[in-house]
């Protein structure tokens, strides 16, 4: 009989990104539940009636048993999967949040305006319609570590179109826009969450996970040295060594 493990990617990917975390996490009895974002890979494409990020939380709550399962997400994917243990908690048996870029946490902080500051270019590129510059600049920041030119073709024609859904998600991302933050929320996840991030990211994360560490209760902070903000496709046997222990299926009460 096989368990369940949910995982959700992050923007500009799909979900075969988590090929080498799933072969490192060398779980034969696991079936991957791989949850695509509106306009990624295989999935349906933004409805733009709709705010992105309740789109994306549809989707993936769509796509889970009925029976709470693990739930893995990474970058804008992390949001997504934090967003859905915590409004329905019933669903989601163990959290794990790879490098989440939730700018809200860190409102009122320098660091909240520096990375601001420091999004606001690619913003403009998009809006101006100048994709493959906004692309090049978003991915020397959001990155693996390769340059532009050393992406293959291929996956640069995935990527320039998609720019725009990387800004569809800002409500989300700056705005908090489901009230993630609001007293109480956080300090009601009653399941294991572990928070993993790249040493070599971009200097917002480490301050995003403290704030969310602080407030969720027995939250696991995991470390990936010389790793940047796609830790779990430039280093997929650190991050499943580190999360293999800490993924639950069922609740407590279910034993």
């Amino acid at each position: 009989m096989t368990r369940p493990l949910a995982l959700i990617h992050c923007a500009l990917s799909h979900g075969g990104s988590w090929k080498g975390f799933l072969d490192a996490l060398a779980l034969d009895d696991v079936e991957p539940i791989l949850v695509e974002l509106p306009g990624h890979g295989n999935a349906e494409d933004w409805d733009r009636s709709r705010d992105y990020s309740d789109q994306a939380l549809e989707m993936l709550l769509d796509a889970l048993p009925r029976e709470p399962v693990p739930v893995i997400g990474h970058s804008f994917g992390a949001v997504i999967a934090l967003r859905a243990a915590v409004e329905r908690p019933g669903r989601v048996s163990s959290l794990v949040v790879i490098e989440p870029p939730f700018y809200a946490a860190l409102k009122g902080s320098y660091m909240h305006d520096k990375t601001a500051s420091d999004m606001a270019s690619i913003r403009k590129k998009v809006e101006s319609s100048s994709m493959v510059s906004a692309a090049k600049e978003f991915i020397s920041v959001w990155g693996s570590g390769e340059s532009w030119d050393e992406i293959d073709e291929a996956q640069r024609k995935y990527i320039i179109p998609r720019m725009e859904l990387v800004m569809a998600g800002e409500n989300m991302l700056w705005n908090d826009k489901a009230n993630l933050l609001k007293e109480g929320r956080l300090e009601g996840l009653d399941i294991p969450v572990t928070l993993v991030e790249g040493d070599q990211s971009h200097p917002a994360m480490t301050q995003i996970i403290d704030a969310l560490g602080r407030r969720i209760p027995e939250a696991e902070g995991i470390i990936v040295p010389g790793a940047g903000h796609m830790v779990p496709i430039t280093d997929p046997v650190a991050v499943a060594e580190a999360v293999r222990d800490r993924l639950v299926w069922g609740f407590p009460d279910d034993e």
